[in-house]
């Protein structure tokens, strides 16, 4: 089965955005905006963008694709077996149709519809579209990565100080997250957060931040910006050092701008561990 014009993808994610996103930013009624908390995520929302935006990605992403499965965000929190189609050998594309649902209800710009095509538990392609920004990201396997076409990459941090980043430990276990936070404390700096994976992976990307460190790895939130990182030079790895991969179980998992800043990262988050 050949993969589709790459090129097309990342139109057709703009022309989505343009008709099903934009038009209700900063315009939602009260109606259009309801919980689907869960015990790990209780203030987690969803809205009737995010549904008619997975609708039409999953339509579209499968014309542009035929025999291909669609792993959505919201199709998964409904059915959580949907995800087992990772673990298969077809192509597969992972959809987060609005990634900082919660910004996007208070209005920011920080919101996002990313995509990643995947097959045999591997990124080939991945899309981090922002649409108030006008700002489309793609990578391609070894091809590098690309912002509104132009190839960049993530220039080293320069300097030996600490590295500035976000720690996302929220949903951590207890246990570990104090450990994290009493290693990273007087190793790393603290950056502002975006509270949302595609602007973050984006920022990481372009260097406008040294690194982020997670521990829930919903193959939405992290395949398409994993691929994109690191076209642009950047490193998207678990504290042990193995490579994220959009089958990844929950961990400490480490993006970040350099191999320098990810090694870095690694030895404050290890000290006093052994590593």
């Amino acid at each position: 089965m050949p993969i589709p014009d790459l090129a097309r993808v990342g139109a057709f994610l703009e022309e989505v955005a343009c008709e099903h996103m934009l038009p209700f930013w900063r315009r939602l009624a009260p109606g259009d905006v309801t919980s689907k908390a869960t015990v790990a995520d209780p203030g987690d929302l969803v809205t009737t963008v995010d549904l008619a935006v997975e609708r039409r990605l999953t339509e579209g992403l499968r014309a542009l694709l035929p025999g291909s499965a669609v792993v959505g965000e919201e199709a998964a929190h409904a059915d959580p077996r949907s995800l087992d189609a990772l673990g298969g050998d077809g192509w597969i594309w992972i959809v987060d149709p609005l990634d900082g649902t919660r910004n996007f209800v208070e209005g920011n710009d920080r919101f996002g519809i990313m995509a990643a095509l995947v097959r045999a538990s591997e990124a080939r392609a991945a899309w981090i579209h922002l649409p108030a920004r006008r700002q489309t990201f793609f990578a391609e396997q070894g091809a590098g990565a690309f912002l509104n076409g132009a190839r960049f990459s993530a220039e080293p941090a320069a300097g030996a100080g600490a590295p500035a980043g976000t720690i996302y430990a929220r949903y951590m276990p207890s246990e570990l997250r104090a450990t994290v936070e009493a290693r990273a404390r007087g190793r790393l700096q603290e950056a502002s957060d975006a509270g949302c994976s595609c602007i973050e992976y984006t920022r990481v990307a372009r260097g406008d931040k040294d690194f982020c460190v997670y521990y829930r790895l919903l193959p939405w939130d992290h395949a398409p910006g994993a691929l994109i990182l690191r076209e642009a030079n950047g490193v998207a790895e678990h504290l042990d050092g193995t490579r994220y991969a959009p089958t990844s179980a929950n961990q400490v998992t480490i993006v970040a701008r350099s191999r320098d800043i990810a090694d870095r990262v690694r030895r404050a988050l290890s000290a006093g561990a052994g590593a």
